[in-house]
């Protein structure tokens, strides 16, 4: 695993109101992926690959490849100590490129590519990303983000995405949710927010 340079600004803490546990259920998601995918047909078009971040990122990125019929690949990038609910960002992005690189293919792309992750948290990851994959892909390539959601504490706007959010988020991929907890579920949208 790499780590961004050390010049790099700090991120801005991520927005939790420690009220309750958003979470989007599958057909939210289902909803959300066929809303970006028509937002990137008609705003983006042509499109030649979709990069998911690893983890939060591969679901939405092969979901979104398979309604546009494009190619997707992944990287890995890492901000968080553990998945626990509330854990605040380390401030320090480690990514791997590798999985990237190690495919012959990826080589070539060329043109518009999309870089998707489940969530924009501080924007701390796509910051680091978006240099590393230029600087790997080439100047030729238009990097294009895309994220479910948005914390309202993010500096950084991902080009689209579906929720604004103030608190932590639950994906359809992650592990049942206790009991105990407070849970508010995020609504069906129909529309996409932009940068």
């Amino acid at each position: 695993m790499s780590t961004p340079p050390a010049n790099q600004p700090p991120a801005r803490p991520r927005t939790f109101r420690h009220q309750r546990i958003l979470r989007i259920q599958l057909d939210a998601y289902d909803r959300a992926i066929e809303v970006l995918a028509d937002t990137v047909r008609q705003k983006h078009w042509p499109i030649t690959a979709a990069i998911g971040i690893a983890n939060g990122g591969l679901a939405p990125a092969r979901g979104i490849s398979e309604l546009l019929h494009i190619p997707s690949y992944h990287v890995n990038a890492k901000h968080n100590p553990s998945d626990a609910p509330y854990t605040e960002a380390t401030g320090t992005v480690t990514y791997d490129l590798s999985p990237l690189t190690t495919r012959p293919a990826t080589s070539s792309l060329g043109g518009t590519v999309l870089v998707v992750d489940d969530i924009c948290g501080t924007g701390a990851t796509f910051a680091t990303l978006l240099p590393e994959l230029t600087a790997y892909l080439g100047p030729d390539v238009a990097l294009r983000t895309v994220a479910l959601c948005r914390n309202t504490g993010s500096v950084f706007d991902p080009d689209l995405w579906i929720w604004t959010v103030d608190d932590w988020v639950w994906f359809p991929w992650e592990p049942t949710l206790a009991a105990e907890i407070t849970i508010e579920d995020l609504p069906i949208l129909s529309r996409v927010r932009t940068a």
